[in-house]
């Protein structure tokens, strides 16, 4: 059985307070679905910059230096937050059969992720 390849899209703007919090708790929550073979290997968090003015871009780098879970994709200004959730459902769209949206804040609960993953 083909497991799906999810990727948890997260746009950014100014992000640099939230995202090491942010991305390590998208982290293990995308690593504990892969280890109970919900998701693909493949899966990955795709961060989208979107012309932040802060370190946000810098973290995300990192970010992709220290686990191969994470990448990210640069604005070269501020398109706004739409357009950094398209780009990104777009660019997952390539590699992924299934995307998810969530803000870099994780306002929502991001413990609906796993939860919901395959409801219709």
């Amino acid at each position: 059985m083909k497991l799906t390849t999810l990727t948890i899209v997260v746009p950014c703007y100014n992000e640099a307070e939230v995202l090491p919090t942010s991305a390590e708790t998208l982290r293990q929550i995308l690593q504990n679905m892969i280890d109970i073979k919900q998701v693909s290997q493949k899966s990955k968090i795709l961060f989208v910059n979107d012309g932040s003015r802060d370190k946000t871009w810098s973290l995300i780098q990192q970010l992709e230096r220290d686990n191969a879970l994470f990448t990210g994709l640069k604005f070269s200004r501020n398109f706004g937050h739409q357009n950094a959730l398209m780009a990104g459902m777009k660019v997952a769209g390539k590699y992924s059969d299934c995307v998810i949206t969530i803000d870099a804040d994780l306002q929502d609960d991001e413990n609906l992720i796993p939860k919901n993953l395959f409801k219709i």
